[in-house]
């Protein structure tokens, strides 16, 4: 009967593993989440302001794991992390670009998060703008995954990337279409009293 791996020896190691991969399914969640909420999917199931109390809740418990995933990586005895390396971009020893992305992708998520107690200060067309930035974080963490990952080419890994991936681009595409069909019945809606006045 073959040994079975001891995890102690690098607990350290798949701690920030399992973390990287629940704070990338929380974003999918909240991506995802922000997408249904904007194509109207919900609406008249649940309330749009509980939905987006989901939506606010996701952010910051993303933001919480994110940072899990990457601070649990400092006492790991063989990669050997230290706090700058860890925190500012390009300063890393252990795939210095992927790294860098991961980064970029965590304080992306922080000024995302914050931007929900700002949204009386830069008004609600402000902060929809900010939050299309949040396909740039989806597709930092997707790559950031991928890229310094070292269980990428684990069929568990694939699987999971390329169904998040896939579900987020459906939805893209299904937001645009809906935004598209509100947009015509909304100057239908405009058009006809203007043709009853005209007939009249």
């Amino acid at each position: 009967m073959p040994a079975l791996p001891d995890f102690s020896i690098h607990l350290y190691w798949y701690l920030g593993r399992s973390a990287g991969f629940t704070a990338f399914w929380l974003l999918f969640a909240s991506v995802a989440l922000g997408l249904a909420v904007s194509s109207r999917v919900f609406d008249g199931l649940l309330a749009r302001p509980w939905v987006f109390e989901i939506h606010k809740f996701l952010s910051i418990f993303v933001l919480v794991v994110m940072t899990f995933h990457g601070l649990i990586m400092l006492p790991d005895p063989y990669i050997k992390f230290s706090l700058s390396e860890l925190l500012i971009p390009f300063q890393s020893h252990y795939k210095n670009t992927p790294m860098a992305i991961g980064i970029a992708t965590l304080y992306g998520s922080a000024f995302v998060t914050l931007s929900f107690y700002m949204k009386g200060m830069i008004g609600q067309k402000g902060w929809r703008m900010l939050h299309y930035a949040t396909f740039v974080l989806f597709v930092g963490a997707l790559v950031h995954g991928i890229w310094a990952g070292s269980d990428t080419k684990s069929q568990y890994a694939q699987d999971s990337y390329l169904a998040a991936g896939s579900a987020v681009l459906f939805l893209t595409f299904f937001r645009i279409f809906a935004s598209r069909s509100v947009i015509r019945k909304e100057r239908a809606r405009a058009a006809t009293p203007a043709a009853q006045a005209k007939a009249a």
